[in-house]
C-alpha cells in the first residue's frame, strides 16, 4: 500500500466530554462516567456541516489553530523548520555524499536547504512584524537576496562599508525622448548630437547607483568580488 498525507479544515471549540454528551455529540449509546465528563476535547464541524467531538490528545496532534493570519503564519513556520533541520542533519552529515555521489543532485539539495533556510528567516521577520516584535529593517543578507530588495525598488548597503551614509540604488528602467536629451546635464554636448542623429532615443535599461548622503553625490556602481560574497547587506530606511 502507498503512504497518503491528507489535509482537512474543520471549526472546532474545547468543550468536555460531558458538555458533548449533553449536545448529542458523542457516538450512539456512549455515555460517559462521572470521571470522564469533565475529560477535556473539542466540539468539531466539518465542511459538510457533520459535527462531533474529539478528545483534546488526538485533535490537538492532528490539527493547528488558524483562525487568524499570525496563526497561519506560525504554522508554516514551523512545518518548514522541522522540514530544514531535517534537511540540515543530513546536508551536514559524512552519509550526505555517500549517498547522493553526484555533483549537480549534491549541489541541488545543498542549495534547497540554503533556500529553506531564507525562507525560514523569511517568515520569521514576518512573523515578528506582524505581532509588533520587530519595528525595523535589521536583518543581514546575503548578496543574491539584496539582488532582489533591489529589483523592489529598495536601497541597500553592506554593515561593513568605512564610509558613512552611502547606498545603493537600481534606477528605473526608463525612456528619454528626443525633446528631452537635449535639456540633459548629465550628457556632453558631443554625446547629445551623436545621438539626435541615431535613434534619437535614450532606454536606461539595469543601472545601479552608490550615492552619498553626505555629499549627494552618487557614481555607477558594480559589486566587488568581496561584495558578491559578502553577508552583511542591510536594507535602507
Amino acid at each position: 500500500m502507498k503512504k497518503y498525507i491528507g489535509t482537512k479544515q474543520i471549526e472546532a471549540e474545547p468543550m468536555t466530554m460531558g458538555e458533548a454528551y449533553e449536545k448529542g455529540l458523542l457516538q450512539a449509546g456512549r455515555v460517559p462516567t462521572e470521571a470522564e465528563k469533565s475529560k477535556a476535547g473539542y466540539h468539531v464541524k466539518y465542511k459538510d456541516s457533520y459535527e462531533s467531538w474529539s478528545p483534546a490528545e488526538p485533535f490537538e496532534e492532528a490539527y493547528k489553530c488558524a483562525d487568524t493570519f499570525l496563526d497561519r503564519l506560525m504554522i508554516e513556520g514551523k512545518e518548514l523548520m522541522e522540514r530544514f533541520e531535517k534537511c540540515t542533519v543530513f546536508v551536514d552529515s559524512e552519509k550526505f555524499r555517500e549517498v547522493v555521489k553526484e555533483d549537480y543532485p549534491a549541489f541541488l539539495l545543498y542549495l534547497q536547504r540554503e533556500a529553506m533556510g531564507s525562507y525560514l528567516g523569511t517568515l520569521h521577520n514576518r512573523i515578528e512584524y506582524a505581532n509588533g516584535a520587530k519595528k525595523e529593517c535589521n536583518t543581514h543578507y546575503n548578496f543574491g537576496e539584496a539582488i532582489h530588495a533591489l529589483k523592489f525598488g529598495l536601497a541597500i548597503r553592506r554593515t561593513g562599508w568605512n564610509g558613512k551614509g552611502l547606498f545603493v540604488i537600481k534606477q528605473v528602467p526608463a525612456h528619454i525622448e528626443s525633446d528631452i536629451i537635449p535639456k540633459m546635464q548629465s550628457l556632453p554636448q558631443s554625446a547629445k548630437d551623436l545621438i539626435m542623429k541615431g535613434k534619437g532615443f535614450i532606454d536606461y535599461t539595469s543601472q545601479c547607483l552608490i550615492y552619498n548622503e553626505n555629499t549627494g553625490r552618487a557614481d555607477s556602481w558594480v559589486p566587488s568580488i568581496s561584495d558578491v560574497f559578502a553577508e552583511d547587506w542591510e536594507i535602507v530606511q
